[in-house]
């Protein structure tokens, strides 16, 4: 087949999901032809349920829906293709992490041996080999969210759905998996990235599709939006074992509008998230700063958001075909 004639990764044809009367995806339209796309929406714009029924978890309610070829709801041959971390945190607790990695390995299709070696390189290459013989219960959220990017990478998938995958990690270790990210796409992989924050999506693709109250509200170029974005005050909670002693730095931050301390951390008002977070990792990697994860929390995004649709430029308003 030419490269011309050859379908999309992923194709969705007016597709619409409702729970009940609350409609979570809203005829959207979508084909996703390869590399690196970005999923930006608020929290309840419908990128989860988008994901899931990408991924076979949950039945189309509408519309058409095919994944490499094939249409993803309960389909076990999609399964050894695809790799997917999921948002909500699903670990078999009772197992350690190297008994639940290669587990998996082998429902893949990998044969026993190898899983094993798999999951070995793999949770060293994600910090854990320290804590591979320990039982998943006891795990940190950072160290349970880089148990999921495990399972999600190790079977080198050509397809990935990443469903806010730098949740509950360090500055240094979210650099760390958007770098994997890169090199995945490089190794020819398709990666569509979840996020509700612009910064994450942009630090590994500048095609990006917007999500907004369960439609596609534009599809384009991520620098496009972060013009306007950058026009809104946002939020970041820097959780730190230290806190004042990150207070302090912060303040002296030409991109940092306002410093608030609290028992967990530090809640900072920043007008350029790019500059702050790119600081912020830098300043991880010189000093023992005692942040632990970062978060960006939604009741200042969905003004955002709202901002965004109503002021969006022509160029970005690429609706999909209905």
């Amino acid at each position: 087949m030419s490269e011309q004639a050859r379908p999309p990764v992923i194709h969705v044809e007016r597709l619409t999901r409702s729970y009940g009367a609350v409609v979570a995806i809203n005829d959207i339209s979508l084909d996703v032809a390869g590399g690196v796309i970005g999923l930006l929406g608020p929290n309840g714009a419908g990128k989860s349920t988008l994901l899931k029924t990408l991924t076979g978890e949950l039945r189309p309610g509408m519309g058409d829906v095919t994944v490499l070829g094939m249409a993803p709801f309960a389909n076990p041959d999609l399964y050894a293709r695809i790799g997917i971390c999921p948002e909500q945190d699903a670990l078999f607790e009772d197992m350690t992490a190297r008994e639940f990695m290669s587990f998996l390995l082998r429902l893949r299709g990998l044969e026993s041996r190898v899983a094993r070696d798999r999951a070995d390189a793999w949770i060293e290459r994600m910090g854990l080999t320290d804590a591979r013989n320990r039982r998943l219960r006891g795990f940190s959220k950072g160290m349970r969210q880089r148990t999921k990017l495990c399972t999600a990478f190790a079977h080198e998938p050509e397809l990935l759905f990443l469903d806010e995958p730098l949740t509950g990690l360090d500055p240094l270790w979210r650099h760390h998996v958007q770098e994997l990210v890169r090199e995945r796409a490089r190794a020819g992989a398709t990666v569509l990235f979840s996020s509700h924050v612009l910064h994450e999506v942009e630090q590994v693709t500048h095609e990006v599709v917007l999500l907004h109250r369960g439609r596609v509200a534009a599809q384009g170029d991520a620098r496009e939006i972060r013009a306007l974005i950058d026009r809104v005050p946002h939020r970041v909670e820097v959780l730190a074992t230290r806190p004042r002693h990150v207070a302090v730095m912060l303040a002296g931050w030409e991109c940092v509008e306002s410093v608030r301390v609290h028992e967990a951390g530090v809640d900072v008002t920043t007008p350029r998230p790019d500059l702050f977070y790119a600081l912020l990792t830098e300043a991880c990697a010189d000093d023992d700063l005692g942040v632990q994860g970062l978060s960006s929390p939604d009741d200042s995004l969905q003004a955002l958001f709202d901002t965004l649709v109503n002021a969006r430029p022509e160029r970005t308003r690429r609706r999909a075909a209905s």
